[in-house]
This record gives structure tokens, sequence and C-alpha cells, in this order.
């Protein structure tokens, strides 16, 4: 075992007690949170020194530490890295080690040095900004490699995550955290596919496959979807469109999450926790995909990052996101959309087809209790299918019966409409439905698919329920 100088010593006390000072006041102090940086001291962040402090240290972050060779640096740090700076310190060497950022989500913290690398690859070399923790007091089983290293880039096209940059201006961060300029950015936008959801639905997960990011959506008080929260997600090995078992590519579509399985039910590989998705759904067996065990889970136990694109067709977020995710799902019932061309559009902008579309579903309801066959089969598009009957066959199918009935009523509530990304116009429509007729009444839930026709008449291709 190496015995460390006096001098050593003296330096690691120095520094730390600086770091937990400047840290200290700059955290809130309501939430009574300190801070014990990792600043090249070997095992410096287990945070001993925090027992001096106010208050304990209970929760861990990351941050970027950068170091700063002289004062004009920092003007070029703020253009390439526009983040909060939590804290900073003079070396006796004269150059200044600088914290970038709060980061609860570790892959967010390395998703932001990838991005800087790809649109600033000769000023963030210079930088060289590395991934670091913050808080928490125990020490980790890796603390001998206690500054993380930074996982190597993914050098294919739009891989790393963005700022969540919806604008062209850029995020400018310096006087906010992460987290609420995301938060102030998004207001008043959604995904361009949610085009309606029911007042039970209080969230609803949608995940950028492009740019390996995880956002989960909130109604608020006014019957809006806000963002809540924003996490940097890893997919599979060779992308997303997933045809076929063992092809390592990640669903695109319209999903649920069907069941959790815990921290004790898992292999440490899977992190955790873990949620199913029901893949395959129904679009997925009617163009013939296979495979299965699609899930969102963690990090592999002790393992900050994952490149964004490493899974065999699972999204992977860090295992501290995962912890919280379960506060915004509803088994069975919360909706993760798998999304290709994630856009994002203002409020007003995608009521018109979600009204057009309700009206055509309030219209087929009519028909259908009307007993008008013609009417009620004219919604069916030709290549309509429930997997077992294709138009012809339903056809036959729906006159037979409805000879059999002298009255049908039909209710529907709790209309959910999501546009099916990678599916020219096509969205999926789910409801409650309270069948009653002469001889027959059942309720439960019902999926459809519309899509509309180039002739501009939206049409079911496929129902189930």
């Amino acid at each position: 075992m190496n015995r460390k100088s006096p001098v050593f010593l003296g330096l690691f006390l120095w520094v730390s007690a600086l770091m937990l000072n400047a840290a200290t006041s700059a955290s809130p102090s309501d939430e009574r949170e300190a801070y014990c940086f990792n600043a090249g001291v070997q095992n410096a962040w287990d945070c001993d020194l925090a027992e001096q402090s106010d208050g304990p240290v209970t929760t861990e972050y990351h941050t970027l530490k950068v170091v700063l060779s002289d004062v004009q640096d920092g003007t070029v740090l703020e253009r390439v890295l526009p983040i909060e700076r939590i804290g900073e310190f003079p070396l006796p060497s004269g150059e200044t080690v600088v914290f970038l950022g709060r980061f609860r989500d570790s892959m967010k913290a390395f998703r932001v040095v990838e991005k800087c690398q790809q649109t600033h690859a000769g000023e963030c070399s210079r930088f060289a900004p590395e991934v670091v923790r913050i808080g928490g007091r125990a020490k980790p089983e890796d603390a001998k490699d206690s500054e993380v290293q930074v996982a190597a880039l993914d050098l294919q096209a739009k891989t790393s995550g963005d700022l969540v940059n919806v604008r062209v201006a850029s995020l400018d961060l310096s006087d906010k955290s992460l987290d609420s300029a995301i938060d102030g950015t998004m207001e008043a936008r959604r995904p361009e596919g949610l085009i309606r959801l029911p007042k039970t639905t209080k969230h609803v997960l949608w995940v950028d496959l492009n740019e390996g990011n995880l956002y989960v959506l909130e109604r608020d008080d006014d019957a809006r979807f806000r963002l809540k929260e924003s996490m940097s997600v890893s997919i599979g090995k060779r992308g997303y469109g997933k045809v076929r078992k063992g092809d390592q590519k990640t669903p695109v579509g319209v999903y649920r999450l069907m069941s959790h399985l815990s921290d004790s039910q898992l292999d440490d590989f899977y992190g955790n926790g873990a949620f199913t998705l029901n893949y395959p759904n129904a679009l997925d067996r009617i163009r013939e995909r296979t495979g299965s065990g699609i899930w969102l889970h963690g990090l592999p136990k002790g393992k900050d990052h994952r490149p964004l694109q490493d899974s065999d067709g699972c999204v992977i977020l860090s295992n501290t996101m995962v912890e919280g995710l379960g506060d915004y799902i509803d088994l069975q019932r919360t909706p993760i959309v798998l999304d290709d061309r994630m856009k994002w559009v203002g409020v007003a902008e995608n009521e018109t087809q979600g009204q057009e579309l309700a009206q055509t579903i309030e219209a087929w309801r009519q028909a259908w209790s009307a007993l008008d066959n013609d009417a009620y089969l004219a919604y069916y598009a030709s290549d309509f299918t429930d997997r077992k009957k294709d138009l012809a066959a339903w056809k036959r199918y729906k006159r037979r019966i409805h000879k059999n009935k002298s009255f049908v009523k039909v209710g529907v509530s709790e209309l959910s409409l999501l546009a099916y990304p990678g599916e020219q116009n096509m969205v999926v429509a789910r409801f409650y439905q309270h069948y009653k007729s002469s001889n027959f009444r059942e309720s439960g839930w019902k999926e459809q698919l519309w899509r509309k026709e180039d002739s501009g008449q939206w049409r079911i291709v496929y129902e189930r329920g």
C-alpha cells in the first residue's frame, strides 16, 4: 500500500474544505444539501468532511468537471457548455477547476459531453469535460475509479442527446438548472403525435429514438400536457425499426407498460427495475414482426452510462431515473410512444386533427347504434383485419348478427388518440366501449387503428375489443 506524503494530505484537506464551503453556499439552504466534489484527489468524493456541514448528504448527482487554464477560457466555456456553474476553485498551478450542472440522470450528463464533442470538437477537447459524482456520503464499490471516464462516442449521425433544443437558438443554462431550463423551453409544446388523451390519463412517456431522450409528459390543471421529466436512454445496437427476433433494434410504435419487475426479480444486468412493453402489439403482428421481451429497464449495476445504441432492443435508462419512473406509470394504462420522427409543436397545431377524427368516431358510433349497416361498414378500409377476418368476412359477420337485434346502443368514453410513428396518417384510437343490444350487453376497452386515405376520409384498418 502506497503511503501519501504530508504535503499531499495537506493539499487534500485544503481542496476538500474549499470545495465544501463553496458548494454548500451554492446549494439552496432550505434543501439542506452539502456537496463534496471530486477534484482529482483520490477518494475525495466520499465526503468525509460533509459531517461538518449543517445537514447530511443524501442525494447523489453527477456534474461536468472542466479545467480552465486562464481567465479568458471562461468566455469560451460559457459558449461551448452554457450550463450553470455550481462550484469552482483555483489550483496551485494557476488553473481553475469548474463544475457545471447538477444532473440526477447520469446518462444525461454523458450525453451533454457527447453533444459538446460533436458540435464543438476542438474547443470541447480543449476543456476535456469529465463526468464526476457529487453528493452522497457512502463510498461506491468502484471508488478506485472515482472519476467516471467518459464513454466512447457513438460516431453515427444524430446519436447524441441534445439539451432539448427545440428552437433554433441554443439554450442558455448559465443562470438556471438544466431541468428548469428544459421545462421553460417546452412550455405550451408537446409531441406532434399526442392528439388527445382522456382526463384519467395523467402521464404519457414519449421516447425520441433519434436523439435518445425519454420525456415524461404530465397533465396540468388546464388539462394540457407539459414536460415533467427528461432523461437520456440507450436503444438497440442497430438502431430502431424492429422487424424480427434478434435484429438488435428497438421497435417503433405505440405501446403500453404492462408490468413491473423489481430489483429482487432481476439480474444485476437489468439494473434496479424494469417495465415490460406489450411488444409485439396488434400492428406488429399484422406486419408479421417477431421477437419479444422488450423492456424499459435500468443500467447494469455499477455502471453510469451506456452509449445511445447499445442494447439488444430494450430502452435503457439510469437506475436513478428508473427508481422514480413508477410514480408516472399506471400499469396497462399508461402509453409509451417509441417515435422515430419526433417533432415538438404548439398545442393548437394538432387540435384540428383530433377534432376531425373524434367527430368521425362519433359518426361511426351513431351509424352502429342506428343499425345502419351500409353507413357503419363504410368506415372500414379495404385492407381491414381483426387478425381473424378480412373486410369481406367482417361485413358478413356484422350483417348476420345485426339481423337478430331490434336495437343497439353504443357508448364511447375515455377516448385517446395517438398518431402511430413510422406509419403514414395512422392513429391509434383507444376507448372504453359500453355496448347494449336487445340480446347482449358488454363493456370493455376497444382499440382501433384509423388511417386517413387520399380522399381525406378516415377509415378503420384494425379493430379489437
